[in-house]
């Protein structure tokens, strides 16, 4: 299945929305501050407290459906958490 290009304009937005859904499984997560690509693949996100890493297929699927995204995606999203301190 491939995949479209994410609109650049949404994709802080969604990946907001993503970050929200995430915070429900695992409310330690720190606000958005930034994010930017690591590789054609993975997205990393800079939080308030560290960072996440959300692939971008997954984002892809997330702004097509939300309903689309299961917890235990999100669970995934959450485990890919690292705290630091800023």
């Amino acid at each position: 299945m491939a995949f479209k290009p994410i609109p650049l304009n949404s994709l802080k937005y969604d990946i907001n929305n993503l970050i929200n859904r995430v915070k429900l499984l695992k409310p330690e997560l720190g606000g958005y501050i930034e994010h930017f690509h690591y590789n054609e693949n993975i997205i990393i996100v800079k939080l308030s407290n560290g960072f996440l890493k959300i692939n971008e297929s997954l984002l892809q699927i997330f702004q097509e459906n939300e309903a689309a995204i299961s917890d235990m995606d999100l669970h995934k999203i959450g485990l890919t958490f690292e705290k630091t301190l800023l």
